[in-house]
């Protein structure tokens, strides 16, 4: 009897953890698989250099990506010329921004225009980003800012393949992903010469499209002596996966002689649980600047972001 019952034990045991196996390998299976092409914040090289942790700080270019309330954080007027490269994607990022928060007293503007495209055996994706964003700051103590977009992406998918995101990932049908408008917004709080604060609420028309999740951003600065900035930055996705996905990126830029930026940062997604570090540099001279990032994933060892930027003074 007690023999019948250690086999009845053995056998619920082996099947419990089979079980547990193949849940864990489900569980894994699902959250193991990697971002869709294109579907990466984009940013400038700046941004870039600090794994995107510039939700809260003064921002030129990088604001009409990260949160255009910081355009009017600081006095510029910028033209800037970008080109980014993504390894294992084999997708390349060309594009123009121009920011100005000098011309009016009362509001900044910034305009921006990417294209992207990655040719493979499997994939002809190509897509156009273009953007107009609006600032306004109150007591050079809080700002607000606005983003429309114009988002076109084209992705050409096998009808079996949705895509790893989950729902409501990729339409299996028809190559056309996003076709249409939306906008961000986004707000600043500066206290005094120290710590700053950013929120800003992404693709807020809720499109139904991976390529333009529905996102909550926020951010803290840190700005000791105007010669170290540090700050950390989450980001929660409340659209693109079956549970909503969110991001942790810390980074730091130390300012050499006035004119020279070094940048580093890491970031980690929770949901796909990809690690990522960056490292970038600038000059700034007294007409022109220069910016360098590189972004490494830690577990694809052959995804890789490489960001080059150039930017002219006007004011």
């Amino acid at each position: 009897m007690k023999i019948n019952e250690m086999k009845s034990n053995r056998r619920i045991g082996t099947a419990a953890l089979v079980a547990v196996v193949l849940l864990v390998g489900w569980v894994s299976a699902a959250h193991a698989s990697e971002p869709q092409v294109g579907t990466e914040t984009l940013q400038d090289a700046r941004g870039l250099g600090m794994a995107g942790a510039l939700r809260a700080s003064a921002g030129s270019v990088g604001a009409l990506y990260l949160n255009p309330a910081t355009m009017s954080m600081a006095r510029l007027y910028h033209i800037n010329m970008k080109y980014q490269y993504t390894g294992r994607d084999d997708l390349h990022n060309g594009g123009v921004q121009i920011v100005d928060s000098i011309t009016s007293h009362r509001l900044a503007a910034g305009v921006g225009v990417d294209h992207l495209r990655a040719v493979d055996p499997h994939r002809d994706f190509k897509a156009w980003d273009v953007r107009l964003a609006l600032s306004t700051g109150i007591a050079n103590m809080f700002f607000l800012g606005l983003t429309g977009k114009y988002l076109r992406v084209e992705n050409d998918l096998g009808k079996s393949h949705r895509g790893p995101n989950g729902p409501p990932a990729l339409d299996a049908s028809g190559s056309l992903q996003a076709n249409g408008f939306t906008f961000d917004a986004g707000a600043a709080l500066r206290l005094g010469s120290l710590v700053s604060l950013g929120v800003t609420g992404y693709n807020l028309t809720r499109p139904n499209t991976v390529y333009a999740p529905l996102q909550l951003g926020m951010g803290v600065g840190v700005d000791i002596r105007q010669m170290l900035h540090i700050e950390a930055n989450t980001v929660f996705d409340f659209t693109s996966y079956a549970e909503t996905g969110y991001e942790l990126s810390v980074g730091a830029e130390f300012f050499v002689a006035g004119a020279v930026g070094l940048r580093a940062g890491y970031r980690h997604d929770f949901y796909f649980d990809i690690n990522q570090i960056a490292l970038g540099a600038g000059y700034n001279g007294q007409r022109v600047g220069l910016d360098l990032a590189y972004q490494q994933d830690i577990e694809y060892k052959d995804r890789f972001r490489l960001a080059f930027s150039l930017r002219i003074f006007i004011g």
